[in-house]
C-alpha cells in the first residue's frame, strides 16, 4: 500500500482533486490503514494510470483535424 502523500508524487493532481476524484469513483478506493490514515493499493494506481494512457492515445471518437480557412 501506499500513502496519499506517494499516490500525489505520481500523479500531478491536488489532495482534494484526488478525494474528489475517489468520491465520483473515477480513481481508486482509498482503504483506511489506520485511525486516521488512509492508503492505495500500489497495482490500482498504476492500472489507473495504464488506462488513462490508453486512453489518451485512443480516443473513442476519431480526432478531427481542422485546418485554417477549411471546415
Amino acid at each position: 500500500m501506499i500513502s496519499i502523500r506517494d499516490v500525489l508524487r505520481r500523479v500531478p493532481i491536488s489532495r482534494s482533486t484526488l478525494e474528489r476524484k475517489v468520491k465520483e469513483g473515477t480513481f481508486p478506493k482509498m482503504y483506511s490503514i489506520a485511525p486516521m490514515r488512509v492508503g492505495f493499493f500500489l497495482d490500482e494506481v498504476l492500472q489507473w494510470q495504464a488506462d488513462l494512457i490508453q486512453n489518451e492515445i485512443r480516443p473513442a471518437e476519431p480526432l478531427r483535424v481542422l485546418v485554417r480557412g477549411r471546415s
